[in-house]
């Protein structure tokens, strides 16, 4: 009898002491009492960027209308802008210089010499520069997508968010093929683009070069397609592209260095034709409560023109006198 009641007192007084491990347990994982996790990113240190790399300064807020903002271009010493069903047309200063309407919703746009080529989801349309439309082709496939154009001599180049596909064409609509960004004829896959970022340009010696977002990387094609070389930056780091994907939107400065931008932690960066990261243009800082990685374009005398598609304005960013 005594031995049985030892028993059922011990049962019992282990019994609290598991419930009461398990209350402690359940009170130390609290929220406001777990210990730091010392492999959580830090993304307010990670906005932090050394001053002395910010080689630009913001000269100029172009406030724009509510409506929704598709992106920008810039050729013949004006902005070109689009926007739902419209073409607006600026000064370098800001000043509206007309607007065109648009038969439906833009995607991407690219001015070369004195023609406008605007791509739609599945159709691209050329205007001259009074608004006249003087082009106008469909693009095959169930699900294209024009993210990104870029022309040059009788070329123009289409990226393909949708397919994951660069196509080409003449300047005059006539297709000519395209490459989906394989390196070799084994490998499973070319271009990654995970979301609806996928953007290509021309540099000012006349390379193309395509972004290759998944793998954060920037990729040097001939006019054919083939790969000639190329560079890659994943990385937190303000030195890299972080993020699923990047960057999202690129532009060249006229001694051919890469403007790029980034999403979900904005940033505007140059890197030297090489892949070095040379300067920053706009840090998170600037971007607060942002999210959409800035359109790009560059001005004559190498000003860059980032259209906020958070603040809904054009912030034109100019190189610091030294």
């Amino acid at each position: 009898m005594m031995t049985r009641r030892i028993i059922i007192s011990f049962l019992i007084l282990l019994s609290l002491a598991i419930i009461t491990l398990v209350v402690l347990d359940i009170r130390k994982s609290r929220t406001d009492r777990r210990p730091a996790n010392p492999y959580d990113l830090n993304l307010d240190e990670l906005a932090e960027v050394d001053p002395s790399l910010v080689r630009y300064q913001e000269t100029l807020d172009l406030k724009l209308d509510d409506s929704e903002k598709k992106g920008i271009a810039y050729g013949m010493g004006k902005i070109w802008l689009i926007g739902e069903n419209y073409l607006l047309v600026l000064s370098p200063e800001g000043v509206m210089l007309g607007k065109i309407p648009l038969p439906e919703s833009p995607y991407c746009i690219t001015v070369y010499h004195s023609d406008i080529y605007v791509g739609f989801k599945n159709k691209i349309r050329v205007y001259d520069p009074d608004g006249r439309e003087t082009g106008n082709w469909q693009v095959a496939g169930d699900s294209t997508l024009l993210t990104s154009l870029a022309a040059r001599d009788s070329l123009l180049f289409a990226a393909d968010a949708g397919n994951r596909r660069v196509l080409r064409f003449s300047t005059g609509g006539s297709y000519l093929g395209e490459f989906d960004g394989r390196r070799e004829a084994g490998d499973l896959h070319g271009f990654i683009v995970p979301s609806g970022w996928f953007d290509l340009a021309f540099a000012p010696d006349g390379e193309l070069w395509v972004v290759n977002p998944g793998l954060h990387a920037l990729e040097n094609y001939t006019t054919e397609g083939k790969l000639r070389g190329y560079w890659e930056k994943g990385s937190t780091g303000i030195e890299g592209f972080s993020g699923c994907c990047g960057p999202a939107h690129i532009a060249f400065l006229p001694d051919g260095s890469f403007v790029t931008s980034e999403k979900g932690m904005v940033r505007i960066k140059v890197h030297r034709a090489s892949g070095e990261l040379e300067s920053v243009v706009a840090p998170p800082a600037l971007f607060e409560n942002g999210y959409y990685a800035p359109d790009l374009a560059v001005g004559d005398r190498g000003e860059i023109f980032a259209l906020d598609f958070d603040r809904k304005s054009i912030r034109i960013f100019e190189r610091k006198t030294e």
